[in-house]
């Protein structure tokens, strides 16, 4: 599974990242001649932050700390850090060792601006394309702090540790939004409607509305300017106002699609001047709002590692069946909803082929290879429901056009979001269409369209519950909130 860009999970107290804590030196324990130390939370630390610090990957400091919780450290906690070893005498291990010493000596330094020198440790999956949009910072900038891999792209490898200059500032989780997010507030764009807002970042509308009074009487009447305040699930991203002039040849959803915006967010921009999209003149000025970089203070961070205290493993069940049931334990929350959107399931659908439950974490959490997330029981991997001969086959099959039962399967996944603890869900991009065309042709607004779906944007952009990830095209993956 891929490392995911998204916002701050856990009790980060503070901003910024505090001064570097005293280390006291302790024997052995770490590969590789490696010096173990420790280090001292300080406010507003969290652990992808200690790891920059110390110039070392988070990974590594879960892997020196077994029993925390990467998404629950306070302020006095000490933690132990490994840090690299000194190069050996040995010409074979000399080369590898100064790699390693030089990317130690960049790391946790400033970059420019409030940026600073982060180690990504590559994962299973990785691409250099996810890992450039995971700190939000170009593939190019990636390869200009990598030599070696600028030579030859193609030649990541798991295990292979990187470089990058990126703004890893945390602003603090605020009570309002259960400390899960810091509050951001919202200026409403022409055209916006509260679906396509509540989608922007992630979250339902029914959430901006409790956050909004000024909502609750009429959602529909909002007004360009007004304020919005939101607890953001996707990072929320400087927004430009730019004027574009129409070139020959040039079509609105061919501009809409250079700017990662949909037709209909692009006709909205041009607040009723542009009566009909097809009549574009050359010449002719156009509105673009275009979104750039992640805020200050809602940096990269990793939501994907951690460990799962008191788990319930998933019983069996009469409408769903397990695939490996030692690879089944979740939070208690997460059973509990697992359960309850089958049972909503198949009160719609009395005759229905059995759900295919996945991987939720094992027992304990921790590392579920062959994914990155699974970890902390608030994950779990659900077959599409399928027709013809696949439909009771029990191993993940590809879904398409032809074997997907549509219906059923939109049911499915209405379910679970009706249970308004998703966080998201990972779905591949032609899956989403079929499922989109349906609930539209059911009579789906368009409001809830655009709160549900990332569709019809492309897959490089962050929007809606239901969003592409390398790899679902024979399941979805389902992330709850607790």
């Amino acid at each position: 599974m891929q490392l995911r860009f998204g916002l701050i999970l856990g009790f980060a107290v503070g901003l910024g990242f505090a001064l570097a804590a005293p280390e006291f030196a302790t024997a052995g324990g770490c590969p590789d001649g490696g010096k173990l130390v420790e280090h001292e939370v300080k406010s507003g630390q969290t652990l992808s932050g200690i790891a920059v610090e110390h110039g070392v990957t988070q990974r590594s400091i879960e892997r020196a700390n077994p029993t925390l919780d990467p998404n629950k450290i306070r302020v006095g906690q000490t933690i132990k850090v490994c840090l690299p070893g000194e190069a050996k005498s040995s010409s074979s291990s000399s080369s590898s060792s100064s790699s390693s010493k030089k990317k130690s000596s960049g790391s946790g330094k400033s970059c420019g601006g409030s940026k600073t020198i982060s180690v990504h440790e590559v994962g299973k999956g990785d691409t250099l394309s996810g890992i450039a949009n995971k700190y939000d910072v170009s593939v190019d900038r990636i390869l200009s702090r990598n030599p070696k891999l600028k030579k030859d792209p193609n030649s990541l490898r798991v295990g292979q540790e990187l470089l990058i200059c990126a703004d890893t500032r945390r602003a603090k989780a605020s009570k309002t939004c259960g400390y899960r997010t810091p509050v951001h507030e919202h200026e409403v764009l022409p055209g916006e409607h509260l679906g396509e807002i509540a989608g922007r970042y992630g979250v339902r509308r029914k959430d901006l509305i409790r956050l909004n009074s000024k909502l609750k009487n009429n959602a529909n009447l909002l007004s360009v300017g007004q304020t919005i305040r939101v607890c953001p699930e996707i990072a929320p991203r400087e927004t430009t106002k730019l004027e574009y002039t129409v070139q020959s040849g040039d079509t609105l959803s061919g501009i809409a699609k250079k700017y990662k915006l949909t037709s209909n967010e692009l006709l909205g921009y041009q607040r009723g001047k542009l009566k009909d999209a097809n009549d574009l003149k050359v010449g002719q000025k156009l509105v673009v709002y275009k979104s750039g970089s992640v805020i200050p203070g809602f940096g990269a961070y990793d939501d994907d590692s951690g460990v799962l205290k008191s788990g319930v493993q998933m019983p069996p069940g009469k409408y769903y069946v397990l695939k490996t049931p030692s690879r089944a334990y979740g939070t208690g929350d997460t059973v509990r909803m697992i359960q309850s959107a089958i049972n909503a399931y198949r009160r719609k659908w009395k005759s229905s082929p059995k759900i295919h439950i996945g991987d939720l974490s094992r027992k304990g959490g921790g590392p579920l290879k062959p994914h990155k997330s699974h970890q902390h029981g608030k994950d779990v991997d659900i077959g599409y429901v399928l027709k013809g001969d696949k439909k009771d086959e029990i191993r993940f099959v590809s879904a398409n056009a032809n074997n997907l039962d549509v219906a059923r399967t939109w049911t499915l996944i209405k379910a679970f979001l009706d249970t308004d603890e998703v966080k998201y869900i990972f779905m591949d991009h032609t899956i989403q269409k079929l499922l989109y065309d349906h609930a539209k042709s059911k009579g789906v607004s368009k409001d809830t369209l655009d709160e549900f779906f990332q569709y019809p944007r492309g897959k490089g952009r962050g929007h809606g519950i239901i969003r592409h990830s390398k790899g679902h095209v024979n399941h979805f993956h389902v992330r709850f909130r607790k």
